[in-house]
């Protein structure tokens, strides 16, 4: 059983399309003209059964051009022609049915609010405007006809009989058809639904685990998401409530209020901001910022507002300053090294040098200079541990406030 159920389902994926390659309105209208085709076929054997020689004639034509509309759609992905070449026949073919098969004391009028349904189901919505005035001007002109001429339309019924058997299969098979592609789009909806759902708790728990503040807010800069970060930090640190619907403005100090609504401008013009911050806060804490202002785009290529987005990097800064600390002190070792302590190296080796000249008899009177330029060496040396133990001194755990540089701002 389910071989076949799998079956089935791959033949089905093959004649409608895979999802990866067609989108969903491409594979409703396969859908539909598969469908079609077997209704046609129906038609063409009900025409036939009541002796409607032109209705079974138009039928076995529209089907045949219906097969080519589905070809060029399925296999030579040429949905937009073949959908809007498959309306032109359509209407067409109906209009001639209209006047062949009895006029509206025929079927026809269901056969076009099918055909609008199905239209409206499988095309853009900015065509939706059009389908609907080609409807309502062509019904409303084949009434006209019907009544100003209605010798133009050919009554083939033998009995009353023939007509309902004719209305009620009409009926039957437009609600049938109405059927499976409601139910197509239902599934297709449930499906979408379920899939929209699983990715929304997937973000949602991807942006609570986050440690950054993230806040969506839209046009007017109301709160229309923010995470659990975001509400831990305004609570500990502004010791407010953050709620949707609030004005962001309301939780940032005045000085900040001005540079936010520019950044948040350009954000709404498309365009992506950095910055870093160093913020002072009432309880004496200062913590670096590095802020993001990303615009949010929907599927029409709207920009619905702003996701901000805030993390704290003091630990970064922090390790920055300590690196340039210890690069400066670095620098200074190097300096004393290369000169400080050449110098008295080289009035040593210039006191032995002179010292051999003299074949050693006059060593004593150089002594003290010797002694000198060892005792400037030796400050130079204590120098130069001073100052790396300096170095380490001043060079801070990750967790302690070093600041420098970089702009200050209050919220």
């Amino acid at each position: 059983m389910q071989k076949l159920v799998k079956k089935i389902g791959f033949v089905w994926t093959n004649l409608t399309g895979a999802e990866d390659s067609f989108s969903m309105e491409n594979r409703l209208y396969n859908l539909v003209c598969i469908i079609a085709l077997i209704i046609l076929l129906l038609l063409f054997g009900n025409s036939v059964f009541l002796h409607l020689w032109q209705s079974a004639l138009i039928a076995f034509v529209v089907f045949l051009l219906q097969a080519v509309f589905y070809y060029y759609s399925r296999f030579k992905q040429k949905y937009t022609k073949s959908v809007l070449l498959n309306a032109a026949i359509s209407y067409l073919a109906l209009c001639f049915n209209f006047f062949v098969n009895s006029g509206s004391y025929g079927p026809t009028l269901f056969i076009f609010f099918l055909t609008f349904y199905l239209i409206i189901a499988i095309t853009p919505n900015k065509l939706h405007g059009v389908w609907v005035l080609l409807h309502i001007i062509t019904v409303c002109m084949l009434f006209y006809l019907e009544k100003m001429h209605p010798r133009y339309v050919i009554h083939n019924y033998t009995n009353n009989n023939d007509r309902i058997v004719d209305l009620v299969f009409t009926y039957i098979v437009s609600l049938v058809f109405t059927y499976f592609v409601i139910r197509y789009l239902r599934t297709y909806l449930d499906k979408q639904k379920q899939e929209t759902e699983t990715a929304a708790i997937k973000l949602k728990a991807l942006f609570e685990s986050s440690e950054s503040c993230q806040v969506f807010l839209d046009r007017k800069m109301r709160i229309q998401y923010f995470n659990r970060g975001a509400a831990d930090f305004f609570k500990f640190m502004h010791k407010k409530t953050i709620s949707n619907q609030m004005d962001i403005r309301q939780l940032l100090h005045e000085s900040s209020i001005l540079p936010f609504e520019n950044t948040f401008q350009r954000a709404l013009y498309g365009e992506v901001s950095h910055e870093e911050q160093r913020i002072h806060y009432d309880n004496g804490e200062t913590i670096w910022w590095h802020i993001s202002y990303i615009p949010v785009i929907d599927n029409l290529e709207n920009i619905i507002g702003v996701t901000v987005i805030g993390s704290d990097v003091t630990e970064a800064k922090n390790q920055q300053e300590n690196i340039r600390r210890k690069n400066e002190s670095l620098t200074k070792i190097a300096h004393t090294q290369a000169h400080d302590i050449r110098m008295p190296v080289v009035n040593i080796l210039g006191i032995m040098e002179l010292i051999k000249i003299e074949g050693y008899q006059n060593a004593a009177e150089y002594l003290p200079l010797m002694e000198r330029a060892v005792t400037e060496l030796d400050d130079k040396i204590k120098s130069i541990v001073e100052q790396t133990n300096d170095a380490r001194r001043n060079i801070k755990t990750p967790g302690s406030k070093v600041f420098s540089g970089g702009s200050t701002n209050t919220i």
